[in-house]
């Protein structure tokens, strides 16, 4: 009874993800909305902020997953859910390379543009990773977690912010 009290006060490592996906999928809708403003004086900063939540929210909660996450589910789950696992990994690579065109932008060219063509592609190659990580997290929501969840994984949770 101590346990479900405990639970519920603090919630399950599920409930923190969910709680960080919904975060992720608030802030990457501001980001979505302030993107195209780059040509602004203040475009400096948005693209800044921009790198910055890629980096230390969207990139450090994939290395908790590979690192906790997916070993613990490639173990215990069946065919099926291994299967799960490999895509989402797949997306991980798909969103990192997505990652390192942006730095790639950033090395060359700062966090301002100049060019309407460099700023079109860092805008273009932000947005599909927005809607990666959008469709990631919706997979790991609908079929990773409640997986876990109902094994009654015990997870170590390490903050995404």
């Amino acid at each position: 009874m101590g346990e479900e009290r405990d639970k519920n006060k603090t919630g399950t490592v599920f409930d923190k993800v969910n709680e960080v996906h919904k975060k992720i999928s608030e802030q990457m809708w501001l980001l979505d909305n302030v993107l195209p403003y780059l040509n602004k004086p203040e475009s400096y900063d948005n693209v800044r902020k921009t790198i910055e939540f890629f980096k230390n929210v969207i990139l450090r909660h994939f290395e908790w997953e590979e690192h906790d996450v997916f070993p613990v589910t490639l173990v215990i789950g069946e065919l099926d859910i291994k299967q799960v696992v490999r895509d989402l990994q797949q997306q991980h690579i798909f969103i990192i390379s997505k990652f390192d065109i942006l730095s790639d932008i950033i090395v060359k060219y700062g966090f301002s543009f100049n060019d309407e063509k460099i700023k079109n592609r860092f805008i273009d190659t932000s947005k599909e990773m927005l809607n990666a990580v959008l469709q990631h997290s919706h997979k790991e929501d609908e079929d990773l977690y409640p997986f876990l969840e109902d094994k009654n994984i015990n997870l170590d949770f390490k903050s995404q912010s």
